[in-house]
């Protein structure tokens, strides 16, 4: 890999390493899809609402906050996903579940969507921003046909209101059209209603935690990226401390990096680290994208606990530790979905970031 220059490499602070470091969610092989199709469908309800909530939570860049209101009282929702911290006082979608033997059919469809209007006319909650059928089988051609033109469902509502919801909505009760939930009908955006069958489910990248959490599903690898040229923000820490190491060792402190760099000495062994560190930090975004979090928590603490008591024995100087450190951590072995993927210099690399957070700083 191309050294960067001294003059690129000159001071701390360049812009922040992202966009080519974000990992995009992994889509599914084609080839394995048929497995999860006819696991998804074989679900029991609460299995489904579950793993809707866990492939929900996922997506951390539209919900603020995902809940499961399935069960007796839940007043037509299953699970929703909050858009702000502020729940149902802001603006929430709603995915009602239906593990079905066979398609959702108009009038069950028609049924679910009048119990939020009901509710919401009843003040139980303000109508949800979007709302989707999970059903795994799919809808009835009728429902798809509806789904697809807002202004029809939005009519259909209103005209069969008194065959499928009036008396299927509310236990030993009969529900008219009254004026506020007729308008809250009107007011509603029928193209926010959406169908998520199990082909489509399938689709979406981020349901791929869910997948290794229910189905035990390969991550699969990460993809190293290049070590950027220019020093990022994030790298300061456990930068200024390597540079602190060298100067110890040269009895000449270093006031920057290419202070480093021109000395020639430590060149070499400052580019290894920063390599390290990139390695771990592509891993850590790609396997937090397409784990559970508890997957990639798992391997960090493993390879915390592996070096540890290697980082805490008395050392000649810093960068003797730092090297030990780094010997230690190619050896360690951690289990789990992530150690077949986790290559020597992910290991080595997460103690710098141990270094960055004040875990296991170099100096002690």
């Amino acid at each position: 890999m191309e050294r960067a220059s001294s003059k690129r490499l000159a001071e701390f602070g360049s812009p922040r390493f992202g966009s080519e470091c974000l990992s995009t969610p992994r889509r599914l092989d084609p080839l394995v899809l048929s497995n999860y199709i006819r696991q998804i469908v074989a679900m029991k309800d609460d299995e489904l609402e579950l793993f809707v909530d866990d492939w929900m939570a996922r997506k951390k860049k539209t919900y603020a906050e995902t809940e499961i209101w399935a069960g007796s009282g839940d007043k037509g929702r299953d699970v929703v996903g909050y858009l702000t911290t502020q729940r149902h006082d802001g603006p929430w979608h709603l995915f009602q579940c239906k593990q079905l033997k066979v398609v959702l059919r108009l009038a069950d469809a028609i049924k679910e969507l009048g119990k939020v209007f009901y509710n919401s006319a009843e003040g139980s909650y303000p109508l949800p921003e979007a709302y989707f059928f999970v059903a795994p089988r799919g809808v009835a051609r009728p429902v798809q046909e509806l789904i697809a033109s807002p202004a029809k469902l939005r009519a259909a509502m209103i005209e069969m209101w008194d065959d499928h919801c009036a008396k299927r909505i509310v236990e030993n009760a009969t529900v008219p059209m009254t004026p506020e939930i007729a308008a809250r009908i009107n007011a509603f955006d029928f193209s926010k209603v959406h169908v998520f069958d199990v082909h489509r489910m399938l689709k979406d990248p981020h349901i791929t935690p869910a997948l290794v959490k229910w189905f035990d599903y390969d991550p699969g690898d990460y993809t190293p990226g290049k070590t950027p040229p220019e020093v990022q923000v994030e790298e300061e820490p456990y930068l200024r401390q390597l540079m602190a190491a060298y100067g110890e060792r040269s009895g000449t402190p270093f006031t920057d990096i290419a202070g480093v760099l021109e000395d020639g000495e430590f060149s070499d062994h400052l580019w290894d680290q920063r390599t390290r560190y990139f390695h771990a930090a592509y891993f850590k975004r790609h396997y937090r994208d397409n784990t559970p979090e508890e997957h990639l928590d798992t391997f960090v603490d493993e390879i915390y606990y592996g070096v540890i008591d290697t980082h805490r024995r008395a050392h000649a100087d810093t960068l003797t530790r730092i090297d030990e450190v780094m010997a230690q951590a190619a050896n360690v072995r951690p289990s789990g979905i992530l150690s077949r993927y986790a290559r020597v210099p992910v290991r080595q690399g997460v103690c710098h970031h141990f270094a960055n957070e004040g875990r296991l700083p170099w100096k002690r």
